[in-house]
């Protein structure tokens, strides 16, 4: 109710594994959503500690919430997310994503206007990504992407509709990006 913005800080540790193509990154994550929130729903505040592992291309990574409130969802401490990534050059400077995630809610009874007690029946969904990146010089890309969720029943689909306007943000969506990297 009291804007769209979200902030997010991060801190950690990443390097490689000896002489090897394995890498990790461990840290911690907080989002933040200033403004206030609507009447009878929670304040969407997380913080996670994360752990990845990467190997050329390929990475896992486990991102575990250990605030009350998850993403507006209250009594779910515990909640985790595990992304599975891979970056695959495909030619000189193209590359295929692909992304697959598990959002799994614990606890229960917060899940403001959820019809279940159990927040990981009206939370949890898993979702993927399929795109191409093109490497331009002076640090940019261009790519795009589709991405989708799935594994959403009744409940869950209902929780992640909004209110106001019937929008479903589970839907699935097309994406074209450019980007600079700094």
């Amino acid at each position: 109710a009291g804007g769209s913005l979200e902030l997010d800080f991060y801190g950690g540790y990443k390097g490689s594994i000896g002489k090897t193509d394995f890498g990790y990154d461990v840290g911690f994550l907080q989002y933040w959503y200033p403004g206030t929130v609507a009447p009878g729903a929670n304040k969407a505040d997380t913080l996670e500690v994360y752990g990845a592992l990467t190997w050329k291309w390929l990475s896992a990574k486990l991102s575990y919430a250990i605030s009350d409130k998850v993403f507006g969802v209250a009594n779910a401490d515990g909640t985790y997310y595990l992304d599975l990534s891979a970056n695959i050059p495909i030619a000189d400077k193209f590359a295929l994503q692909l992304h697959y995630g598990d959002q799994k809610f614990t606890g229960s009874n917060g899940a403001v206007g959820c019809t279940s007690t159990s927040n990981d029946a009206c939370a949890s969904y898993q979702d993927y990504k399929i795109g191409v990146t093109y490497t331009l010089p002076k640090d940019f890309t261009v790519g795009a992407f589709y991405t989708d969720t799935m594994g959403m029943d009744a409940a869950a689909t209902g929780f992640y509709t909004a209110v106001a306007n019937g929008r479903f943000l589970g839907k699935d969506t097309f994406t074209v990006f450019i980007q600079k990297t700094f």
